[in-house]
């Protein structure tokens, strides 16, 4: 489906060269804005996302950078912004560091029961935070100077509703909620709104393995919606929050987890 609704809009989404964000990416582009595809090694796969969304007839660019260094994320806003314009949108989507928390699942005992483990939660935290932190406050004075925008954080509803995932994406995801709901409160006077999308478990490839059709299955059971939650359904409720359809929400936290989540 495509819209106009986002027309003249331009959306940084980070982490977009697969998954969630690709489909971000793909759904905001589809709606009229024109989007910058941040990726970190898939050169291949964000040119692909850019290549999915002019052919739809949008505008898109691939930058790299590591998003949880300022630095980097400095010269993606300003690359994206000489390529596109000033971002009005924000996803922040990247989960820094998925790699140390694959090689700790399935780990016998608590995470608590080791340093290494300890460590492992420490670190998610620190570079979820220093992932949004350095995004927002890379697009934040164009929006300001713009009149305003939209910054829409990928969150997780584990974060109010546990379900077997490990604890260091529900302790970083815990720690963007905070931030996001401060950022909700200060930035409201500049019209930049700040949202939590929260979605339950999304099967993709970052998640493949053995273990995926049983967790699915586990978390079906105890949802009212069973269905599994899609890549596309992040997506649209990102578009609705990005657009004027929302424009008098911010500081809300949406679980995306067919009624597992109800706050």
């Amino acid at each position: 489906m495509s819209s106009a609704l986002l027309d003249g809009r331009v959306a940084l989404v980070t982490g977009a060269s697969r998954g969630i964000g690709a489909a971000v990416a793909r759904a905001l582009g589809a709606h009229g804005a024109a989007v910058a595809v941040n990726y970190l090694r898939s050169a291949e796969a964000a040119a692909g996302v850019v290549a999915d969304i002019e052919k739809s007839g949008g505008r898109a660019v691939a930058v790299a950078g590591d998003m949880s260094d300022l630095e980097q994320v400095r010269a993606v806003v300003a690359e994206s912004t000489a390529a596109l314009g000033a971002p009005d949108v924000l996803v922040c989507n990247v989960m820094v560091g998925t790699e140390a928390v694959a090689a700790r699942a399935g780990a016998a005992g608590s995470f608590i029961d080791t340093p290494q483990g300890i460590a492992s939660v420490r670190d998610a935290v620190a570079s979820q935070l220093d992932a949004t932190l350095a995004c927002c406050h890379a697009v934040v004075p164009a929006m300001r100077r713009r009149g305003g925008g939209s910054i829409v954080l990928i969150g997780a509803s584990a974060t109010h509703n546990p379900y077997p995932v490990p604890v260091e994406i529900t302790a970083a995801k815990s720690a963007q909620d905070a931030v996001g709901r401060a950022l909700a409160r200060e930035l409201a006077p500049d019209n930049i709104r700040v949202n939590t999308v929260a979605p339950g478990f999304v099967p993709t490839d970052a998640n493949a393995g053995p273990h995926q059709a049983a967790l699915i299955a586990h978390v079906a059971a105890g949802t009212p919606l069973p269905e599994a939650i899609a890549v596309e359904d992040v997506a649209d409720a990102v578009v609705v929050l990005a657009s004027d359809l929302s424009r008098k929400v911010t500081g809300t936290f949406l679980p995306l987890d067919g009624g597992r989540t109800t706050i």
